[in-house]
């Protein structure tokens, strides 16, 4: 395996620019990109936790929340609850353990110890360095599927999206010889990585965008898939 060629037709042929109706896919498609990554900002919800939270608090730049249903009063035991709020216009949500009593909570917690757990009522639980914040309603319900684009979880919708680009990605990357990579170089990118389709579109050639200084220089498949398994693998 190696990133350098030499001299060969398909080194040759990633250096030619490409033809016009490859361009207009590319560009068509990279906007369909960036619409979509701005739709996922818009109506997604990025999940967190509660230090990030009560750090909004504490500065004051979160004053009110949205909860999922909790116990009532008379209520005994322990329950997930969903909170959710905005910071700069990005929506955030993180998930707690409300238990009506000491006792509970340490219920709560010998089956789930990484999840925060509020005795009584959760809006006092959140008061922090003296900031309260208000509950202004009750979280929206959940997708009936949901999906996640940059990491914001949204309506199962946007996997139908990400899988038109994904496919017509690849299918520009086997139409012609690409910079930078070879064929299957970036078909692993674009399938085994999240940023293998913008990356390819800016620049793998199709869209004409930055050409390359050395274009003889290329990666090749075995090291784009290990890059790929070494780097982007969850948990590594």
């Amino acid at each position: 395996m190696t990133t350098e060629l030499v001299s060969s037709e398909p080194a040759r042929l990633a250096t030619q620019p490409p033809p016009r109706l490859d361009r207009i896919a590319a560009w068509v498609l990279l906007a369909g990109l960036l619409v979509m990554y701005a739709a996922a900002i818009a109506v997604g919800e990025r999940e967190t936790d509660l230090p990030h939270l009560r750090e909004a608090i504490a500065s004051g730049e979160v004053t009110e929340v949205r909860l999922s249903e909790g116990l009532d009063d008379s209520s005994r035991g322990y329950v997930g609850v969903q909170i959710a709020w905005e910071q700069h216009g990005i929506s955030y949500s993180t998930t707690i353990t409300q238990a009506s009593g000491e006792r509970q909570a340490r219920q709560a917690r010998s089956g789930n110890a990484s999840t925060p757990v509020a005795v009584g009522d959760v809006a006092d639980f959140l008061t922090t360095d003296g900031q309260q914040v208000r509950v202004a309603g009750a979280t929206d319900p959940p997708y009936g599927t949901s999906t996640e684009v940059l990491g914001f979880t949204v309506p199962g919708g946007f996997f139908v999206a990400q899988l038109v680009i994904t496919c017509a990605t690849l299918l520009l990357i086997g139409a012609r010889e690409p910079w930078r990579a070879t064929r299957w170089a970036w078909a692993w990118l674009v399938l085994l990585t999240p940023i293998g389709v913008p990356a390819f579109l800016v620049l793998g050639g199709s869209t004409g965008l930055l050409r390359p200084r050395k274009p003889h220089r290329r990666l090749t498949a075995g090291w784009a898939f290990l890059l790929a398994l070494l780097i982007f693998t969850p948990g590594s």
